[in-house]
């Protein structure tokens, strides 16, 4: 390789053997069941979703919880947080943030603007509040963040949180 370009992957740490380096990825899954919302939402708008793993509040991932009590009167929900919307929602945030994933990875396949959006919605939450979480890593948004996303991005065939697939 030619002096000065970039090696993907260059600088990411390798798997140890103690770690699971070829099978599927493990999510935290709360074991809701059929539990009605209000029995595992604490901050008020959350809804049940598709799969079970997604049933989330925001109040109870760390880092997410962690984003809203920075400021000086956290938020009940990262919805009312102020920054969710030029971070997340804003949709000339957005189109920066669709040409750093080209600059990065290519074109993006979606071909319906509100696809990418909801799309780049969704990697800018994780983002902003988990920071890099490197190649082939995914973490369930909450539900109240995803229903909050879905309203500003409508999307009519919703498929869900899917873990990666080889």
């Amino acid at each position: 390789m030619a002096a000065g370009f970039a090696r993907p992957y260059q600088l990411e740490p390798e798997c140890s053997s103690s770690e699971d380096s070829g099978e599927e990825d493990q999510f935290i899954s709360f074991g809701r069941g059929q539990q009605d919302v209000s029995e595992w939402c604490t901050c008020g708008h959350c809804e049940r979703m598709p799969s079970e793993v997604e049933n989330v509040c925001c109040r109870e991932i760390p880092q997410v919880r962690r984003r809203c009590d920075e400021l000086p009167d956290p938020p009940q929900c990262m919805v009312d947080h102020p920054g969710l919307e030029p971070v997340c929602l804003n949709p000339y945030s957005l189109q920066n943030a669709l040409n750093i994933y080209r600059a990065d990875y290519g074109p993006l396949r979606l071909r319906v603007m509100t696809n990418r959006y909801r799309y780049l919605a969704y990697r800018s939450f994780v983002s902003w509040c988990w920071g890099f979480l490197g190649r082939r890593v995914r973490v369930v948004i909450p539900s109240c963040v995803v229903l909050r996303i879905r309203t500003e991005y409508a999307d009519s065939t919703y498929t869900g949180f899917r873990p990666v697939l080889d």
